[in-house]
């Protein structure tokens, strides 16, 4: 029931006594995934040594699955348990997933972590963001925005705090990884004892079944089946294919069971769900908000690799100067020798959450409003054209870089700013348009949705970061105090282009601090020989020479490059950004909104 249909109960200025705990809860969730999320690219590069386009990719991965499974704990939410068991059950894997990365030190304990994570994570996301407003009705729906702002604050305080530290404790040898990773796991153990204590609070929307029984583990079951067909498509293709083909399944599943006497054997709750939400004006909904949230996709996929990813990796760099407050110089010495880690530098993106949303709020959006309607669509608009600008900063500051020239670390933080900027008008808003679009029965549903445009956006870079690989002939690898790798051709090299070394080559690598490596992960074009066709290897981040040793084996190496080089990586995805920001305008003319919230009190 709509509010143009009944008349408007009195109005109530209170805030739901359940809020409390779902920010705090919140806060304790988002420390977790940011702190476990602005480690991992690191350490998959110091720890197991995977070149930069794997690490990154495989990172990306991590968030879409995140991204993905909220379709599954809607459904499980809206058809089954309702939201408050389902946040619980599904918490519980969140807790045994970051255990896993925190007791694990390879590859393979790396994958189920993540998996068990991204299960975890991605089954409460919708609920826990649609339970928010389900303490509403009609009486305080004015609160909403309030209490989302209090909702976003809480992820940003929680996500800034474990950038920050996170990375210290990965980098600090008397911690590491099993410190880095265990505190996390120990927020989220904190999140679940929360919300679980505010159990009696929560207004409870009713999932459609009132008694399910063992039907969540069919239906959980079955989605993890097409998840497996889906992974071997993956291992044929690439994982934004594989994405896509998933939800096609799921989509086609529900298709079938609507439209053939399939749908007859399902539980009476689960047909009158399917039918309820995907047929008729909910169907129409689903497929508006859906080409809306396609348009998003885009704008996560340049986001996202700001927190934890490529801008991360490009800090890394020994000619990002690190120092802060260097200007300070004989003023305050401490001050001026502060030196930021290259993960840490997310933190800055929660700072400016912070101060840019009261500036939105009571600032620009009022001035705005003074010369034309500040509509949803347009700040969502407004917003993609920003995101493309700030690519285009560290498209300039990669070039200085691969230049070899020194580049303060300010630069990234302006393009930070302006990044966040575009997080306001864009993820804001559409974490309030979603909710406020969806009808009562398809609020989680429509959360989710709205949550696997990140999952689409991430299975973009990773596949970007997949593609872009290109296999190189190394012919031998002359080892020493400089380390020189002959290739096939060297044509197309240019000076501070990265190569990646990888497989039981033979060749080990000395550390400036002595320890030994194998020669792995991604290193630096220093010099080009052309009438040898050789290149000189620098290390990534110091740019010094390569010290080595061993004998080379050429059968067992894995050796690539990049085809997108340096800025020409961050400009890409730049132009595709103002292709989609333009199409993004003819899309807002045509999108008809409607309104929804609960009025029963």
């Amino acid at each position: 029931m709509t509010s143009a249909t009944a008349a408007a109960p009195a109005r109530s200025d209170k805030m739901p006594s359940g809020i409390p705990f779902i920010v705090v809860n919140e806060f304790a969730e988002r420390f977790c995934f940011y702190g476990v999320n602005a480690i991992l690219v690191q350490y998959m590069i110091q720890f197991l040594h995977f070149g930069d386009a794997k690490a990154q990719g495989w990172q990306a991965m991590f968030k879409s699955a995140a991204y993905l499974f909220p379709l599954l704990g809607a459904m499980v939410s809206d058809i089954f348990l309702a939201k408050f068991r389902t946040i619980i059950y599904f918490s519980i894997v969140y807790v045994i997933g970051c255990t896993t990365l925190a007791l694990g030190s390879t590859p393979t304990m790396l994958i189920v972590g993540m998996f068990l994570m991204a299960f975890g994570t991605g089954g409460i996301k919708p609920c826990v963001s649609t339970n928010v407003g389900d303490q509403f009705t009609s009486a305080n729906q004015h609160l909403i925005e309030r209490a989302f702002s209090y909702f976003y604050l809480s992820i940003n305080l929680g996500s800034s705090i474990s950038i920050y530290f996170c990375p210290q404790l990965l980098s600090d040898p008397d911690f590491g990884p099993k410190v880095a990773f265990g505190m996390p796991a120990l927020m989220m153990a904190l999140a679940t004892l929360v919300f679980w204590l505010g159990r009696k609070r929560f207004a409870i929307v009713p999932a459609a079944m009132a008694n399910p029984g063992l039907a969540p583990l069919g239906f959980i079951a079955y989605f993890l089946v097409l998840l497996a067909i889906s992974a071997g498509i993956f291992l044929a293709t690439n994982f934004l294919f594989a994405l896509l083909m998933m939800l096609a399944m799921l989509a086609a599943s529900a298709a079938i069971c609507l439209k053939t006497p399939l749908g007859k054997a399902l539980p009476t709750e689960l047909q009158a769900w399917l039918v309820r939400s995907f047929t008729g004006e909910h169907l129409s909904i689903v497929m508006r908000l859906s080409f809306l949230f396609m348009f998003v996709a885009f704008f996560w996929a340049l986001w996202d690799q700001s927190n934890g990813n490529s801008w991360t990796v490009q800090a890394q760099s020994g000619l990002m100067d690190k120092h802060l407050f260097g200007f300070l110089g004989g003023m305050f010495p401490a001050l001026a020798n502060y030196e930021m880690l290259p993960a840490q530098l997310q933190v800055v993106n929660g700072l400016y959450i912070i101060v840019m949303i009261p500036i939105f709020t009571f600032g620009i959006y009022p001035l705005l409003g003074k010369f034309f309607a500040v509509t949803p669509l347009r700040k969502i608009g407004m917003g993609f054209f920003i995101t493309a600008s700030s690519f285009v900063v560290v498209a300039w500051i990669e070039q200085r870089i691969q230049s070899g020239h020194v580049v303060s670390l300010w630069w990234q933080i302006s393009a930070y700013g302006v990044l966040t900027a575009a997080e306001v008008l864009v993820s804001i808003t559409c974490l309030e348009y979603a909710y406020k679009q969806a009808p009562p029965v398809m609020k989680s549903t429509i959360m989710s949705l709205f949550l696997v445009s990140t999952s689409l956006g991430n299975a973009l870079t990773a596949t970007v970061n997949a593609l872009m690989v290109e296999p190189l002939q190394a012919l031998s690898v002359e080892t020493g105090a400089q380390t020189w790798a002959t290739m096939a051709k060297v044509d197309d090299f240019v000076t501070g282009q990265k190569i990646d070394f990888g497989g039981d080559n033979g060749v080990k690598v000395t550390e400036i601090d002595g320890t030994v490596a194998p020669l792995a992960g991604t290193f630096l074009v220093g010099e080009i020989d052309t009438a040898g066709k050789r290149i000189r290897l620098l290390d990534k981040v110091e740019r010094r020479d390569v010290v080595s040793s061993g004998d080379f084996v050429v059968d067992k190496a894995d050796v690539s490059t990049y085809a997108l080089v340096g800025p020409v990586y961050f400009l890409f995805f730049a132009g595709l950004m103002g292709a989609i920001s333009v199409l993004f305008i003819f899309f807002a003319i045509s999108f008809k909104e409607r309104t929804f919230v609960r009025e029963d009190v």
